[in-house]
C-alpha cells in the first residue's frame, strides 16, 4: 500500500495543471500505485478566506475514502480560532498552514497562540514550505519558500509539538535534522542522486513519508523515487505507508 501525503484538488492559476474531480484524482493516483492520499484544495491558497474552499474540499471527498481532507487555516485572519473550531468539528485528522502565501512568518506571536490552541485538539499540524520550485514560478508570483531559520526557531519553541512538513528541499531537510527531531517530512521536493539513500544518512526512515505534490509535480516520478530507491524494504514500507498511518492515525 502507498499513501501520498501531499496532494491537491483544484487548479493552480499560473500553470497548466489539470483540475480533476475527486473521482478522477483517485483514478490518477491509483495508476501510480497510490491507494490513499492526504488532500488539500488550491482555492484555500489564493482566496482571502480559506473556509469556502475547505468546505468544497470536504464535500468533494465525502464519499471518497481514498482521499483524506486536510483543510487550510489562515492565521493572518482574526477569526482563525473559528476556522480551527470548524475544522475540528468536521473530524479531519490534520490542518495545514501556508505562512508564505498568507503573509505571516512562523516567528509571529499568532503562530505560538495557534500551536497552543491546536495542542488541545487531536489534529496534526502540516506546514507547507512551497508548492513549486522558486526557479520555475510565474514571474509575477513573488512568493518565496518559508525560511528554514523561521521553521527551526518554531520547532525549537514547541518541542512537544510534532510537525509535518511538505514542500521542503533536500538541503533544508538536512539542515533542520541537525538540530530538531520533532518533525517528519514528505519527499516530493527532495531531489538528488539516489535521493532516499542520501536522506537516510541524516534522518531516519521513520520520519519520512511519500509525497508527490500532485498535480504540481509528476505523480509517477515521485512514486518511482521510492519504488526504485536502493534502501531496505523495511524503510520503503515505512516511507510508503506505515509512517503516515501512524502519524495521521489513518
Amino acid at each position: 500500500m502507498l499513501i501520498d501525503t501531499n496532494v491537491n484538488l483544484g487548479c493552480w492559476p499560473f500553470t497548466f495543471t489539470p483540475d480533476r474531480t475527486a473521482a478522477q484524482l483517485v483514478k490518477h493516483l491509483a495508476a501510480s500505485g497510490i491507494d490513499r492520499a492526504l488532500v488539500s484544495h488550491f482555492g484555500a491558497t489564493f482566496q482571502p478566506d480559506p473556509m469556502p474552499s475547505n468546505r468544497t474540499l470536504l464535500a468533494a471527498v465525502k464519499r471518497t475514502p481514498a482521499l483524506v481532507p486536510v483543510p487550510v487555516i489562515n492565521l493572518r485572519l482574526a477569526n482563525w480560532r473559528d476556522q480551527l473550531a470548524e475544522c475540528q468539528a468536521t473530524k479531519v485528522c490534520a490542518v495545514k498552514l501556508l505562512p508564505n502565501f498568507n503573509n505571516y512568518r512562523l516567528t509571529d506571536p499568532v503562530v505560538n497562540e495557534f500551536i497552543e490552541a491546536l495542542a488541545k485538539t487531536k489534529l496534526r499540524l502540516v506546514i507547507n514550505l512551497r508548492y513549486e520550485d522558486e526557479r520555475h514560478r510565474y514571474f509575477a508570483l513573488n512568493v518565496k519558500g518559508v525560511p528554514i531559520t523561521d521553521l527551526t526557531a518554531c520547532l525549537k519553541r514547541h518541542p512537544k509539538q510534532q510537525f509535518f512538513l511538505t514542500g521542503i528541499y533536500r538541503p533544508e531537510l538536512k539542515e533542520l535534522a541537525k538540530t530538531c527531531e520533532n518533525f517528519s517530512a514528505e519527499i516530493s521536493f527532495c531531489e538528488w542522486h539516489n535521493t532516499l539513500s542520501d536522506l537516510l544518512k541524516d534522518i531516519p526512515a521513520r520520519r519520512l513519508m511519500l509525497g508527490t505534490c500532485t498535480p504540481m509535480l509528476s505523480t509517477r516520478g515521485e512514486v518511482d523515487k521510492l519504488r526504485f530507491a536502493n534502501i531496505p524494504a523495511k524503510a520503503k514500507e515505512l516511507i510508503g505507508s506505515t509512517n503516515a498511518v501512524r502519524f495521521f492515525k489513518l
